[in-house]
């Protein structure tokens, strides 16, 4: 085996139209074109997309677009790619299929699922799972993949295995994922598991090799606004040793996030707090994010928190998002005295004595809502009165008969 390197990125999110903004599509575009000026300064042997290279299974044409341009680029420089699809671009359904097939089929990438047996050069051996949504799901579709089209590493090259989503380990994966996959639907043998859908740039050992998780290329959530956002670098130069890994940095929006928690605060005070932590967020073109969190005290509702004032004293950014997350607190009712549970039944007699007499004129109206109102009671009670709740409907029914 000859030593050679690859790019590894994922996540790209092309077509995302955060907050509505064209602009933030524009975003994705952009770093992504700028991800492919990098790999093309890098020269590698190939590049491997692990998931979610489009936001949408449905792209528009702009953002086809985009990636077709971007495709050829490469191509032109002699740098394959090679793909996955992610939770984002699988299949809506098994009839229309990913949108990366069209683009396989137009030669701009090779979608690795479609490759029975893997892809194998004179240096390394690829294999690519297909997406799933659930671990139920990809323990149908990836068992059933590995089975009908079981991998084979190969000994002496470098094997890399490519897949889009977060195992069902701790280790692996933040705590605030969804595992998609199990550990054991990564099959041993590989050197690099080349994995996407984690948008924070990890790597470990794994296995027989090492996993890897290169991030996005641009921010799609708040949370992940302080993330390194790029793509990974590796070089192999023997199988003897480790890959080397690097990551390859590329410029995104800039987002800014200030929390503000209301917990043992007066409203007041900690209105005044969130004022000045969004007079901070004003800055020039960014996307700026203001987090109310903590619990209200009791008796003030979270609506009538002005978040359209908070918003308002922000002008520079790009856009102002203003996250409520504040709890109300709970109301402590004081249990109904005797005389007040008197008036309440005497309350809800005559609303069931009005109902039923809409359709039951007389006595049968009376019968029926004394009935509901002794069900009502037995049930209150909690414990097992199916047969006195059948006594009582057995009386509404004799009397009527009675009655003729």
């Amino acid at each position: 085996m000859k030593p050679f390197s690859f790019v590894h990125l994922a996540d790209v999110h092309l077509g995302c139209l955060q907050y509505n903004l064209t602009e933030r599509a524009e975003d994705f575009a952009r770093a992504f074109t700028e991800a492919v000026d990098k790999i093309l300064e890098l020269k590698p042997a190939f590049a491997v997309v692990a998931g979610d290279l489009f936001h949408s299974p449905r792209p528009s044409n702009r953002t086809l677009a985009t990636a077709i341009r971007e495709f050829r680029r490469l191509r032109e420089a002699g740098i394959p790619i090679y793909a996955v699809d992610g939770s984002h671009d699988m299949e809506p359904n098994v009839m229309v299929g990913t949108i990366l097939n069209p683009l396989h089929n137009a030669g701009l990438l090779i979608y690795l699922p479609r490759v029975r047996g893997g892809l194998e050069t004179e240096n390394y051996y690829l294999y690519g799972i297909r997406s799933s949504r659930s671990l139920l799901e990809a323990d149908s579709k990836v068992l059933r993949q590995l089975k009908e089209d079981p991998p084979s590493p190969k000994p002496q090259k470098f094997n890399i295995l490519c897949f889009h989503g977060a195992l069902d380990h701790p280790k692996y994966t933040p705590p605030a994922f969804k595992p998609d996959l199990r550990v054991e639907h990564l099959p041993e043998g590989f050197q690099y598991y080349a994995g996407g859908h984690i948008h924070q740039p990890f790597k470990a050992k794994f296995k027989t090799g090492l996993i890897a998780y290169p991030g996005s290329l641009e921010t799609t959530a708040y949370d992940e606004a302080e993330n390194p956002k790029g793509f990974y670098h590796v070089r192999v130069e023997s199988l003897e040793e480790p890959p080397e890994v690097e990551h390859i940095p590329v410029s995104s929006r800039r987002f800014l996030v200030a929390e503000v928690d209301f917990t043992g605060k007066r409203v007041e005070e900690a209105l005044a707090e969130a004022e000045e932590a969004a007079a901070r967020l004003d800055v020039e073109e960014a996307v700026s994010v203001l987090v109310l969190k903590g619990s209200l005290p009791e008796g003030f509702k979270r609506s009538q928190v002005d978040v359209h004032k908070l918003r308002s004293r922000v002008r520079k950014p790009l856009y102002m998002v203003v996250v409520n997350q504040l709890v109300e607190a709970e109301v402590r009712l004081e249990p109904l005295r005797l005389k007040e549970t008197r008036e309440l039944k005497a309350l809800a007699y005559q609303h069931l004595l009005k109902a039923f007499q809409a359709r039951y004129p007389g006595s049968k109206g009376e019968r029926r809502a004394r009935a509901a109102l002794q069900i009502l009671e037995l049930l209150r009670g909690g414990e097992e009165v199916e047969e006195k709740v059948e006594e009582v409907l057995r009386g509404v029914v004799e009397a009527d008969r009675s009655e003729g």
